[in-house]
């Protein structure tokens, strides 16, 4: 594969895995407070699930940037934790669609996880 068919292939796997992502959000009840409880990545050979559970709905948005590609999902209204900051040790170093992740408290109401 070349590298530009490369590079178009890996943003579509991580726009890809940025959409599993969205679509696994789960609620695990309702609340006062948005509080992640859980956060699982799992890589296949095809794509790489992130799946983040809370004790509420989360609101959020999600967007691709490039150079160097990467998905950016910003949670709103939720405070970073334990939980959160745990993320980036699941990533596994021969996953073959997400090579890092970080997140952080992007603004006082929300929380930003970039998959690069």
């Amino acid at each position: 594969m070349s590298g530009s068919n490369t590079a178009i292939s890996r943003r579509r796997l991580l726009q890809g895995a940025g959409a599993m992502w969205l679509l696994s959000v789960s609620q695990v009840s309702l609340a006062a407070v948005s509080q992640v409880v859980a956060v699982r990545v799992w890589p296949a050979s095809s794509y790489t699930r992130v799946t983040v559970e809370s004790n509420r709905q989360l609101k959020y948005k999600q967007f691709a940037l490039s150079n160097p590609e990467r998905v950016v999902v910003d949670i709103e209204d939720v405070n970073l934790n334990s939980v959160l900051k745990g993320m980036a040790a699941q990533i596994r170093a021969d996953d073959p669609f997400i090579k890092s992740a970080r997140v952080g408290q992007f603004d006082p109401q929300t929380v930003r996880m970039v998959l690069n």
